[in-house]
């Protein structure tokens, strides 16, 4: 069986950016939620929505200013989420551990 290089040569890079990846989209869910159902709400949905990102909440939670509305955190969270992959993203590319495109011969 034959497993393509791409995936086994940066395998750290792939699975730190997928997580990474979960991670906002699963913030910009909660956001979402936010506008239907109240945020303590007992739905089923919504407790996993704070279950998986409360902890990246309450880490920003220092960075996120005071005026802010509590139902936009979730989004200003994201951001910093998405922030922290590109960098991760661009470090690991010059450092090699991540795919990079090469042009056409």
């Amino acid at each position: 069986m034959h497993i393509d290089p791409f995936l086994t040569q940066y395998w750290p890079f792939h699975v730190v950016n997928y997580l990474l990846a979960a991670v906002f989209w699963t913030l910009i869910g909660r956001s979402l939620m936010i506008l239907f159902v109240r945020p303590d709400s007992p739905f089923f949905v919504m407790r996993f929505f704070r279950m998986i990102t409360d902890p990246f909440m309450a880490v920003f939670r220092f960075m996120t200013p005071g005026f802010m509305h509590p139902a936009l955190a979730p989004i200003y969270v994201a951001f910093w989420v998405f922030v922290i992959r590109i960098v991760f993203g661009l470090v690991m590319l010059r450092l090699g551990y991540a795919p990079h495109v090469t042009p056409p011969a």
